[in-house]
């Protein structure tokens, strides 16, 4: 793979990996936000929240997230596979 290509990979693999992070602290946010105020919510309000959530997005929105997955699927397996030496 070309010095570039790979750069490129790098950054592309970086810039999924901050995104699923900012997703999941802001999650984590909101609980101790929520905890601050002494409100916990049970796992049917959180249900809830999330099934409202998600009918608010688009179908174009929604396509997005399934894409964006994948590609990081595919790229943790891919690193995977480089980190045991299949990928030479």
């Amino acid at each position: 793979m070309g010095k570039m290509k790979e750069k490129f990979m790098e950054e592309q693999e970086q810039l999924i990996r901050e995104a699923v992070e900012a997703f999941v602290d802001d999650d984590w946010q909101y609980q101790e936000y929520l905890n601050s105020l002494g409100k916990s919510i049970s796992q049917k309000e959180s249900q809830a929240n999330h099934d409202a959530w998600w009918d608010s997005l688009t179908d174009e929105q929604k396509q997005q997230l399934y894409d964006d997955k994948e590609k990081a699927f595919e790229l943790s397996i891919e690193e995977m596979n480089h980190d045991l030496n299949f990928g030479k």
